[in-house]
């Protein structure tokens, strides 16, 4: 195998790491909409219901965190890899590398114009790429004393969820783009399909 098909091999199984994400992302929020779809139900167990909502903020906000982390040198980091930080795997970091190696696409000018079309995507949602790391590194991942205890509940740091649904709906047209220029295999899909929706009407059908 030649340097260049290796590399690309790597791309292909970077980007099917990046979609493995992306698809439980969506999954969470498509639980996350299955929730609100039955409301009503939901309300006969209204402390389950607010610790599955809970638990689904805290993991898909972990997740788009992640895939739009920020570049930085850890701080307990060995002098050895400060002075050779690896990138971490992230949509941006992505779609530079796509950049420096664009001749492994097969049609590059194509996909040289998608790429900065990305880019451009990437900038019209810096507000909330910016936002989305506070929230993760304040709330999420740190005890933050502005956001900590009953501060949180009055505290204006969110995310909308039209903002998550657009920065994953945008992860996910890069990637499913970028995937299906380097490979011919399927594209990793979903899983969840109304699960809650379904036992909700099983347990309605026990009960007559």
């Amino acid at each position: 195998m030649s340097q260049q098909e290796k590399k690309k091999e790597d791309m292909i199984k970077d980007i099917d790491g990046y979609l493995m994400q992306l698809v439980y992302l969506k999954d969470l929020l498509s639980v996350e909409d299955d929730i609100r779809n039955n409301e009503e139900k939901m309300k006969c167990a209204p402390n389950f219901t607010l610790i599955i909502e809970s638990a689904l903020i805290d993991s898909y906000i972990l997740i788009l965190a992640r895939l739009y982390d920020k570049f930085g040198k850890a701080k307990n980091a060995s002098e050895e890899t400060k002075n050779k930080p690896k990138k971490p795997k992230t949509i941006p970091n992505l779609i530079q590398e796509c950049k420096s190696y664009i001749h492994l696409f097969p049609s590059m000018d194509n996909t040289l114009l998608k790429l900065e079309e990305f880019e451009k995507g990437l900038a019209e949602r810096k507000k909330t790429i910016e936002t989305l790391r506070k929230v993760r590194n304040s709330i999420h991942a740190h005890n933050d004393p502005q956001y900590f205890g009953e501060k949180l509940q009055n505290s204006k740091l969110k995310l909308k969820t039209y903002q998550i649904w657009d920065l994953a709906c945008f992860s996910e047209e890069v990637l499913n783009y970028l995937f299906s220029q380097l490979s011919s295999e399927e594209i990793r899909k979903t899983k969840y399909d109304k699960d809650l929706k379904k036992l909700l009407e099983l347990s309605q059908e026990v009960d007559v």
